[in-house]
């Protein structure tokens, strides 16, 4: 019976999400079964080095400075055919450069966490160049064409709101599996509360806001948001998580210094379940990740301003599943902290931790893994699966 040796994850690093999706498999596979072998390759970069630079800093700058042209494009290709010109290229994007790896490294699964190696893959499957399974991981809770390809073994997805728009959309039903997004497995480990509010000087009598600005520090009027946190009437506490973004991370902290209130501020934050478990309420964008370890924190959300597109589609699901409030403008924002930090109304986010408590998945990875484990035991037994897995073109 074949067993699961080796599995190639093929992410990219626009947006923090992918990688981390990536990196949350990777380690429970390894957690799991020590002999495993786990490569992630950021797919663009494996491309080429300058696709990846002009990709992400598209990216960055679209989201940041122009939203209307990202939602533009977004919902331009939400609907893309397999058979559109666009798709056709972009599933010839890198194909060479991913047939080679393959069958150098010789990989039992390929995952993909980023949609165009899930395309170029399927390709490579439909021509016979290699019969690998391939399974595709969804970092939104969102439902988007570029995910889809006919060739595609498996699907992994965050909720059944993703899996009723992928069988719409004519995906077959035995293909896909509600795991969750895969996120890491310190989001399960006990918290140490007295510990954590000592370590960040934190008092557990005041109310505690988190403000994340996104691993780039895209947030929307973040600035703005903070210095009004900073001074907020009502004596709160205030921690800020700038990611990668040196300029805010320093602007915040100038901020800071004119502060009536408790605040700290960081850059790129790994132990970010710590802030989490010890803060009342979080102020963020809606990406993928964040909201699925805020999920499993039980932390609830106040969104602004999430990115056309994607985040957009995860904020209602947030919203509908009441863990989340939304706010459209800086205005509601204002409000909405007013409305969340009253002890008037602090029921209201009790509720919300208990809707996030029935909802949250925090062993995506886990589950990841011994579905896959499975589905290769099976597939060894098939017929088919005699065929060699690789053959040259």
């Amino acid at each position: 019976m074949q067993k699961l040796r080796k599995a190639l994850i093929l992410s990219a690093s626009c947006g923090e999400g992918h990688q981390q999706a990536s990196l949350a498999i990777q380690e429970a596979m390894k957690r799991i079964d020590p002999a495993i072998e786990v490569r992630i390759e950021d797919y663009l970069k494996m491309v080429h080095p300058i696709v990846d630079a002009v990709a992400r800093y598209c990216y960055i700058q679209s989201v940041r400075y122009a939203p209307p042209l990202y939602s533009l494009f977004y919902h331009r290709t939400k609907n893309l055919k397999s058979s559109s010109r666009i798709q056709k290229y972009l599933n010839q994007l890198g194909m060479n450069e991913l047939k080679n790896y393959i069958q150098e490294f010789k990989p039992d699964i390929v995952i993909s966490t980023f949609p165009t190696p899930a395309g170029v893959m399927s390709v490579l499957k439909e021509s016979g160049t290699i019969q690998v399974p391939s399974a595709t991981v969804i970092t939104d809770h969102a439902i988007h064409n570029q995910w889809i390809h006919p060739y595609t073994d498996m699907y992994f997805v965050g909720s059944h709101y993703v899996k009723q728009g992928l069988i719409h959309r004519g995906v077959s039903e035995n293909k896909i599996h509600v795991t969750g997004i895969p996120i890491r497995s310190l989001f399960q480990e006990p918290v140490d509360q007295i510990r954590l509010l000592q370590k960040y000087r934190v008092n557990p009598e005041l109310p505690t806001v988190l403000v994340m600005g996104g691993s780039f520090g895209v947030l929307k009027d973040i600035a703005n948001i903070c210095e009004e946190l900073f001074t907020y009437a009502t004596p709160i506490q205030v921690l800020v998580v700038c990611g990668r973004n040196e300029k805010l991370y320093h602007k915040i902290n100038e901020l800071a210094k004119h502060s009536s209130n408790f605040v700290q501020v960081f850059g790129f934050v790994q132990e970010i379940n710590e802030l989490m478990a010890i803060s009342d309420v979080m102020i963020t964008k809606a990406g993928g990740l964040t909201i699925s370890e805020s999920l499993a924190m039980e932390l609830p959300m106040l969104l602004y301003r999430p990115i056309p597109g994607q985040e957009q589609q995860n904020a209602s699901f947030l919203v509908d599943s009441n863990v989340a409030v939304l706010a459209k403008t800086r205005h509601l924002v204002s409000e909405y902290m007013q409305i969340l930090l009253s002890t008037n109304t602090d029921h209201m986010l009790q509720d919300m931790r208990e809707n996030a408590k029935r909802i949250k998945k925090t062993d995506a990875a886990d589950q990841i893994y011994k579905i896959l484990q499975k589905s290769i035991q099976a597939m060894s037994k098939e017929p088919a699966l005699n065929l060699k897995l690789y053959k040259n073109m």
